[in-house]
């Protein structure tokens, strides 16, 4: 009878080392995990952060170039109801050496201002 108890407590002995090596290997692989998780979760709050900072710039811009865009127009309506008040066939025939040079500042003038928009610096 001795014999079978001590084979029991053996057992019991046995069952209850591999248990505790399987948890604490178990409980090995929670925490690595636990710390993957963590840091991935750091890189997305961080990613997240620079999406919202991002979508604010580019809301500001859109904002300044609907504004740039607007005085635009502005300016073209100007221009066509200025178009529209003159008629430059006739006075181009009255004094062509003075309308020749308008136009030619205000072309050298447009396409200066077309440049200094479109150039990077």
């Amino acid at each position: 009878m001795t014999k079978y108890l001590l084979i029991g407590v053996a057992v019991l002995v046995g069952i209850f080392a591999w248990y505790y090596k399987d948890s604490q290997n178990r409980l090995k692989l929670l925490m690595e995990n636990n710390a993957k998780l963590e840091v991935a979760n750091e890189t997305n709050q961080k990613t997240i952060n620079t999406m919202q900072e991002d979508t604010k710039k580019f809301t500001e811009l859109n904002n300044n170039l609907q504004k740039d865009l607007q005085e635009a127009e502005s300016y073209t309506d100007d221009l066509r109801k200025k178009l529209n008040n003159h008629n430059l066939t006739q006075l181009s025939k009255q004094n062509p050496s003075a309308i020749e040079k308008r136009i030619n500042d205000a072309t050298k003038k447009l396409f200066e201002d077309i440049e200094k928009d479109t150039s990077t610096k």
